[in-house]
């Protein structure tokens, strides 16, 4: 979900009924405002967990955020099916491979903020 706030949001916050925001992909920017001027405007990308904050949940809520299961499960079943010759068309072929790495890429820079972000909070 995307947000933003006039407050920089704190990377893990916890909600009070159990679950927390985990809120990541922060970005700071200046804006106009007509009545105080220019002011500072966090905007920034939350997805919300009813588990402890650890890395596995974490990450597994991110992921799920961008790209369902059944999705997920597709680049997979192409990518195969490409890599075992099922899939004969050249042009699909080379989408399927192009699309699965694209995504394991994404995976990789998915599992290295959630760790960083883990880090810098003290989880």
């Amino acid at each position: 979900m995307k947000s933003s706030s006039d407050v920089r949001p704190a990377i893990i916050l916890p909600l009070g009924n159990g679950s927390y925001h985990y809120n990541y992909n922060i970005v700071e920017e200046k804006v106009e405002d007509p009545e105080t001027g220019e002011k500072t405007v966090y905007n920034y990308d939350t997805v919300q967990v009813w588990q402890k904050p650890d890395y596995e949940n974490l990450t597994r809520a991110v992921i799920r955020s961008e790209i369902d299961e059944t999705e997920e499960f597709s680049l997979i079943n192409d990518y195969y099916a490409a890599q075992l010759g099922i899939e004969t068309d050249e042009d699909r072929k080379a989408k399927a491979v192009a699309d699965y790495k694209a995504h394991l890429s994404r995976v990789i820079a998915i599992k290295t903020m959630v760790k960083n972000d883990l880090l810098t909070e003290g989880y």
